[in-house]
């Protein structure tokens, strides 16, 4: 009888699959509240100091925001990463262009907005967006491959998919989150990251197990187990 209940490498394969997207969805939930939090924080500090460079503020922004979902996402893949430094260092970059390309084209399509009498087309915008997110999500999935290819072991085929992942999930997030924004409050702006967290954790949370959970070790039972 307890034979017959020992558990299968399938259902730790699935047991792990399960935790590893769970771990996965929450982080990056939790990594876009804060940042947007800290910048919803300095918006409100402008106010009090208009003599402030304001590019030096936004390039803070993007760097702050490169740095918490950084450390945020390195929790969840600390086990599959050989070195933290430069992890760090190749996602904040990659989240600071992203941040850059961000305000660019939503400062485009804000004036378009402002300055046309008529209504922008529907296509025109939510193109614009799809072109925004896929490209901020090129450039993370790009970085993020780059920072795990030695555990990958080089294979071009698991970065594509990343990166592809990336580019999806950024693009539906950065699309689902401009249309959720109204005016630049704090609960709008928290708003936008729980929908971007959950959109883009969510997508790229599977990819991430076909990535991740394919190399085993062997416990001490003999049974195989994802590395956890």
């Amino acid at each position: 009888m307890m034979q017959g209940m020992r558990p299968t490498p399938r259902n730790f394969r699935r047991r792990y699959a399960l935790m590893l997207w769970e771990r996965w969805v929450v982080v990056n939930v939790v990594a876009e509240i804060l940042s947007f939090t800290i910048i919803s924080i300095i918006i409100h500090s402008i106010k009090f100091a208009e003599d402030e460079n304001s590019n030096n503020i936004l390039i803070l922004m993007g760097l702050i925001r490169g740095v918490v979902l950084g450390v945020a996402r390195y929790w969840v893949l600390r086990r599959y990463l050989s070195n933290f430094i430069f992890w760090l260092v190749v996602t904040t970059i990659a989240e600071f262009l992203e941040w850059i390309l961000l305000l660019m084209v939503s400062t485009v399509i804000v004036l378009e907005l402002a300055l046309n009498t008529e209504m922008i087309g529907t296509l025109s915008i939510f193109l614009k967006l799809l072109w925004l997110g896929a490209s901020m999500g090129i450039l993370m999935g790009f970085a993020q491959g780059l920072a795990m290819i030695k555990y990958l072991q080089a294979s071009i085929k698991q970065i594509a998919w990343w990166i592809n992942a990336n580019a999806f999930a950024s693009a539906i997030g950065v699309w689902l989150g401009f249309m959720s924004l109204g005016t630049g409050t704090f609960f709008n702006l928290v708003m936008i990251g729980v929908i971007m967290g959950i959109t883009y954790g969510g997508i790229t949370g599977f990819v991430l197990i076909y990535v991740l959970i394919l190399p085993y070790h062997v416990s001490t039972d003999g049974i195989k187990v994802p590395r956890f």
